[in-house]
């Protein structure tokens, strides 16, 4: 059994839907729909480079690259980079240089994220305790209505 939002309730709602252009097909929750639609680039490419360097893939594909690079510098005639590897530890600090940061960005956009869902639980609750209470009211209305009746 559902439990039918007033007409005001339905119309906040379409309207803040139709601000964020979000379509009733669309099953997105809303704080996805404000944390996608208003990220920059450079907050969507963060999120894009956070995402892969934190994946499996990113990980084989690196080990594989430091150990062909330092079997390469062991059997190859010509030593680009020999022991103790300093250009492959330069490679190193670029990297994180550059990853360090990245990933700062993307964990304050996704704790800005976490707090904006939070913040919409919240309002969420309250309009349902709110109907809850008008619920409750309307059974003690009918209560009484049968109670006079019998």
């Amino acid at each position: 059994m559902s439990v039918r939002t007033s007409d005001t309730g339905q119309a906040a709602l379409k309207e803040t839907l139709h601000r964020h252009k979000v379509v009733s097909g669309d099953h997105k929750h809303p704080v996805n729909v404000i944390h996608h639609e208003e990220a920059t680039f450079g907050e969507r490419l963060a999120d894009k480079i956070s995402s892969g360097i934190g994946s499996w893939p990113f990980l084989i594909v690196q080990t594989a690259a430091v150990a062909a690079w330092m079997v390469g510098n062991a059997i190859l005639f010509f030593h680009f980079d020999p022991k103790p590897f300093i250009l492959l530890n330069l490679l190193f600090s670029i990297q994180a240089a550059y990853t360090g940061p990245v990933l700062l960005l993307a964990g304050n956009r996704q704790s800005q994220k976490d707090r904006l869902t939070l913040e919409h639980a919240a309002h969420e609750a309250d309009k349902a305790d709110r109907q809850n209470v008008q619920i409750l009211r309307a059974i003690e209305r009918n209560t009484e209505v049968t109670i006079q009746i019998l």
